[in-house]
């Protein structure tokens, strides 16, 4: 991980003030339109420097800040990249190659158009094919190119879309200013997407519980699948169950697939990844939720360090699960 180069230097300075004696301590609070849970040991209060870390980063990559990076250039009052949004954007362009355009950042007109983005839908309606067929012009990561730190887009009516990989980069940048400090024992997690380093206060890897996919669940209302160690790795989640609209008795999942502008129809109820570092974890859930299992999981095993956890609907219409091949060793016995 390496996203510091815009952190600002009073953070630093009030990390050297109010030193004591190294202890757990946990904080939380509202971003991006979620919540933020943070443990970590140390001998100082880090809740300042936190928050003006999310600060940063919101003022980098939130579409739901008008006055954020990313939505001057989605209204082309800039071309230029700060050094986040051109970090996240070299990871989006890469994970779209790795899943055959199932991941795509540049799909921001369709999102939107279902309601799944930061404008709404559109005359609060569910899109038709007149609609889509519209926006999908807009849409291909092969209609943008970066030189240095700059954005050139084919059209301008191309937007970006973060809420899919923003959320694991910020947890990485949070980690990497804990890491650059010293610290060795902490998780980070924001909006689900967490990454973890050294042990909890008991002396163990962190135990991280991912969700059954149970509809109408949310956060206070929720059960595990299944219990996972981690440390040192990141871990992020997507699914369907929770994020959808509906237009008479259909429900439309929000994994819209950015080839056809629709969402995706497999049978995959939700997946967890585990690799690296959260913002490839975030963005590689997203793809496979549109890619499909079988196709996932290939993905999956072609690349070092990374691992993936699907949980599905069978050819007999039954939940069941299915990971790859070292998620075994993530598992709590």
């Amino acid at each position: 991980m390496k996203y510091l180069y815009i952190l600002i230097i009073p953070i630093l300075l009030i990390s050297c003030q109010n030193k004591g004696k190294k202890e757990y301590r946990f904080y939380e609070g509202p971003i991006q339109g979620t919540t933020f849970h943070i443990t970590y040991e140390w001998d100082t209060d880090l809740s300042k420097q936190i928050d003006s870390l999310l600060q940063v980063f919101n003022k980098s990559l939130s579409n739901f800040d008008p006055n954020s990076n990313i939505s001057k250039i989605n209204k082309n009052e800039t071309d230029k990249l700060d050094p986040l949004s051109s970090e996240m954007l070299k990871t989006a362009r890469m994970v779209y190659e790795k899943t055959n355009g199932a991941f795509d950042v540049t799909a921001a007109p369709v999102i939107n158009a279902w309601g799944f983005g930061w404008t709404g839908k559109i005359n609060n309606i569910i899109p038709d094919s007149l609609i889509i067929d519209s926006l999908m012009q807009f849409v291909g990561m092969h209609k943008i190119q970066m030189e240095n730190l700059k954005l050139i887009k084919n059209n301008e009516n191309t937007m970006i879309v973060t809420n899919a990989i923003a959320k694991g980069l910020s947890v990485d940048y949070v980690s990497d200013y804990f890491l650059n400090l010293g610290l060795e024992n902490f998780l980070v997690e924001i909006g689900g997407e967490i990454y973890c380093s050294g042990q909890n206060q008991k002396g163990q890897e962190w135990r991280i519980g991912i969700d059954k996919p149970i509809e109408g669940s949310d956060e206070n209302n929720r059960e595990n699948q299944i219990i996972i160690n981690l440390s040192g790795k990141a871990i992020a989640t997507s699914g369907n169950y929770r994020r959808y609209v509906e237009e008479g008795k259909v429900k439309f999942g929000h994994s819209i697939d950015p080839r056809t502008g629709y969402p995706a129809l497999n049978s995959i109820l939700s997946v967890s990844v585990i690799g690296e570092n959260c913002m490839l974890c975030d963005a590689f859930a997203t793809g496979f939720m549109v890619e499909g299992l079988e196709k996932s999981i290939q993905i999956t095993e072609s690349i070092d360090n990374l691992e993936a956890y699907f949980i599905y609907i069978d050819k007999n219409n039954q939940e069941n699960t299915a990971w790859s091949s070292g998620f075994d060793k993530h598992v709590l016995k």
